[in-house]
């Protein structure tokens, strides 16, 4: 799957994805990154909105195990999450989600085929330009 491919699916299925324009600029099976525009997210301060920020974040993790876990067929939730908000971003934000050690994908496809349901944990990123403006955490469950 490519980035056009990714992104289609995403704002097919996944709607605020394609009304808050989020683009996916980079995809394989080591990372997720996309571009949240500015222009769409943010808030009467005139910086990003946090709510613009969690949905990328999650929408970022999500697709990373879309990425990872095709037998799912898209058949993903996400079951927890943690977000830490560290600086304003004032201007469009790269997210990035990066695949963890092959271990952790390796039990959570083994999961998925064995009972139908396969869990990863997923950090993903919030840039503006060299700032980092927000770490998310994200337990996401795949399944059969």
């Amino acid at each position: 799957m490519n980035a056009e491919q990714l992104q289609a699916f995403l704002h097919q299925g996944i709607a605020a994805s394609a009304a808050l324009r989020i683009e996916v600029t980079a995809c394989s099976p080591q990372a997720v990154e996309m571009l949240m525009p500015f222009a769409q997210n943010h808030n009467h301060k005139n910086t990003t909105f946090g709510g613009s920020m969690a949905l990328a974040a999650t929408l970022c993790g999500w697709a990373m195990v879309h990425v990872r876990c095709p037998e799912a067929a898209g058949n993903i939730v996400i079951q927890e999450s943690r977000m830490r908000y560290l600086k304003p971003g004032t201007g469009d934000l790269r997210v990035v989600s990066r695949a963890p050690e092959e271990a952790a994908w390796d039990k959570c496809c083994e999961m998925l085929r064995r009972h139908g349901k396969g869990k990863i944990e997923l950090v993903s990123e919030l840039w503006y330009g060299e700032v980092l403006t927000a770490e998310f955490y994200g337990k996401y469950v795949a399944l059969a």
